[in-house]
């Protein structure tokens, strides 16, 4: 059982992945190369919004996305399992039920407990962590605090917790893998 309630939880996460969005964002532009491909996404072109790409990969018997529009993961083999969305001009975390990928600036989820919509973000925040620390290693830390204070401009609001406070706000926050997939 969590310490906070899951809808607080959910309130942070929201908070976290629409930095981290801003901080993806920047790591394409990597003065190396596109980060995000390095570290594994494949680059596709947005089916529906002109002149952006998506990011993806398999994770966890399912696929996240990453797009400027949303972040999410979908199981692609268990129509039982669900997947989450966040889209980020709604500024909210929902789930995704369907084995297909959302589409960008369409799709938005459903409604559901904030326990469900928790449970289903797990996969996704366990991708993250690893997404991070393998940022850490791989583009440095003066990188990531490079890309966190840069993301200061474009929020309206003080930006969330500085970069190695939110990875540890995630690991804090990450389940145990769920034997699902």
């Amino acid at each position: 059982m969590q310490s906070q309630s899951y809808y607080k939880l959910l309130k942070k996460a929201t908070q976290g992945l629409s930095q981290q969005m801003i901080m993806w964002g920047h790591d394409v532009k990597h003065p190396e190369g596109n980060a995000l491909q390095r570290y594994g996404l494949q680059r596709d072109p947005s089916a529906i919004l002109k002149g952006t790409s998506s990011y993806s990969m398999q994770w966890e018997g399912g696929r996240v996305l990453l797009h400027g529009a949303l972040a999410s993961w979908h199981c692609e083999h268990e129509p039982e399992q669900s997947g989450i969305i966040y889209c980020r001009k709604l500024k909210r975390i929902n789930l995704w039920c369907e084995m297909r990928s959302p589409v960008p600036g369409i799709d938005k989820g459903s409604h559901a407990s904030e326990q469900r919509r928790w449970e289903a973000l797990q996969p996704l925040l366990r991708w993250l962590i690893d997404y991070e620390e393998w940022a850490l290693s791989n583009l440095g830390s003066d990188w990531r605090m490079k890309t966190w204070t840069a993301q200061k401009s474009l929020l309206h609001n003080d930006p969330w917790l500085r970069p190695a406070e939110a990875l540890a706000w995630w690991r804090e926050q990450a389940q145990h893998k769920a034997q699902c997939c």
